[in-house]
């Protein structure tokens, strides 16, 4: 047995490509070589000879962490992809060698090639942070293709050893083009640190910046006490009765803890029914009494803690046709937020900020996607108060990003304009079971504003 594995292993060494003492004969010129620098590499450009006897091409070079690559090519292609670097390098030596159909490499042609920073290491020359409101914004525009990870952490305290650490917020995968990610903090402080570090796909760690004393900006939720809600339009159904009207935007339940576990034969609904023919009008206004400067303003929708009516089973005469078991087709896909001092002349609206969804998006990929009657119903379904409470609420954020902390123009009114509500998710026929009369429904209503001092 020792005598066969033996055997193995020499005929093993002598079928490897590069032998210490026997060499193919054959050699590529170095002007059938040339290097063309990109992000954390280079491209090897060759033109092989004609040379039956070659099979590949082969070259070798030593990348950023000292780990030797052997990268080989044939006669299918004319370039290879050089890759294994950070920062910028010239004069990069690396040997080029032939093969043979027996693997036996020719002598290595001696060459050397330049790079240009890798998309992790280059990142930093593109990429800002700012103070946001309540947290701050990570703000870039990469010019070229880039391959990688960002990390974004801040220093704060280890919610588990109750220690100074430096805490992961969000991870981003690294793409040509600009973006900005933006982050509220749970750990309230008057500054902070903040750490990006970048990655390669290969898993090593490129670079790493610090902003230091990062102080945000303070937005406060405005209490319903402080402003008015007009509806001049009279589309919100006020109903003591089924519990629909407007005073459930304010109520401060924002997942539906009050219709927990209700079935369709329960016909008190807790929430904000409008309608019909809701869209393009203003669905509400808010009189804020005076002016102030517009941060954001959170739409929540219903968790799946309840089955809704359908009116063919004859469980909600009034307002079952509405309702037909669809909570999801009366959310908006399509909204508009405006701002005005004057709310008597139309002219005077300015647009704060705007959403939209295809309303035909899958339901899955929706912004209420874990709200009622989406998708399959035992993926999301509620019927405990445990799980409530361990959800996270489902809402739709209309920030106002025009709004300059410091520097943002107040306005005294908030008008609200629904463009679209979404297509039904289960593939019906609109005009059979899901929302033909446009009637819009939300759960909840918050107001943020810059805090004043």
């Amino acid at each position: 047995m020792k005598r066969i594995l033996f055997i193995l292993l020499l005929l093993g060494a002598l079928g490897a490509c590069k032998n210490d003492s026997v060499y193919f004969d054959a050699s590529i010129p170095a002007e059938n070589l040339s290097f063309t620098p990109m992000p954390g590499g280079a491209v090897m450009h060759y033109k092989l000879p004609s040379n039956a006897d070659i099979l590949y091409i082969r070259v070798r070079y030593k990348d950023v962490m000292g780990e030797e690559i052997v990268i080989t090519g044939s006669y299918a292609s004319d370039s290879l992809l050089l890759v294994g670097f950070n920062q910028a390098q010239k004069n990069v030596p690396a040997q080029v060698t032939l093969c043979d159909h027996n693997g036996t490499e020719s002598l290595p042609t001696e060459v050397t090639f330049e790079t240009k920073d890798s998309g992790p290491y280059a990142l930093f020359d593109y990429l800002d942070v700012k103070a946001d409101w309540n947290g701050f914004a990570v703000i870039y525009d990469i010019p070229e293709d880039a391959d990688g990870l960002g990390h974004v952490f801040y220093v704060g305290e280890d919610p588990m050893t109750k220690e100074a650490d430096t805490l992961l917020m969000n991870s981003f995968v690294l793409s040509k083009g600009s973006d900005t990610l933006q982050f509220q903090f749970q750990q309230m402080r008057e500054k902070y640190d903040i750490v990006i570090r970048t990655e390669d796909f290969r898993g090593y760690m490129v670079r790493e910046k610090v902003w230091q004393g990062v102080q945000p900006y303070i937005m406060e939720k405005l209490p319903p006490s402080d402003f008015d809600f007009l509806d001049p339009e009279e589309l919100s159904i006020e109903d003591d009765d089924h519990k629909l009207g407007k005073q459930y935007l304010f109520d401060e339940d924002k997942k539906g803890e009050k219709v927990l576990g209700k079935t369709a034969n329960n016909l008190d609904y807790y929430t904000y029914l409008a309608g019909p023919q809701c869209l393009g009008k203003p669905l509400f206004i808010i009189d804020m009494k005076e002016a102030k400067v517009p941060v954001e303003m959170r739409l929540y929708a219903m968790l799946f803690v309840r089955t809704f009516p359908d009116a063919t089973i004859g469980n909600d005469e009034k307002y079952g046709d509405i309702w037909r078991m669809m909570y999801a087709t009366k959310l908006p896909n399509s909204i508009t937020l405006y701002g005005s001092n004057n709310m008597e002349d139309d002219s005077s609206w300015e647009e704060l900020a705007s959403f939209e969804q295809d309303r035909q998006l899958d339901a899955s990929k929706r912004w209420c996607a874990r709200a009622n009657d989406v998708g399959d119903f035992k993926d999301y379904k509620i019927q405990s108060p445990t799980v409530l409470n361990e959800e996270e609420p489902c809402y739709l954020s209309l920030k106002c990003p025009g709004n300059i902390p410091g520097n943002g123009k107040k306005f005294r009114y908030l008008k609200l304009v629904v463009n679209e509500v979404f297509y039904t998710p289960r593939g019906l026929l609109e005009s059979a079971s899901g929302n033909p009369q446009k009637y819009v429904s939300l759960h909840e209503l918050e107001i943020f504003t810059e805090k004043e001092n």
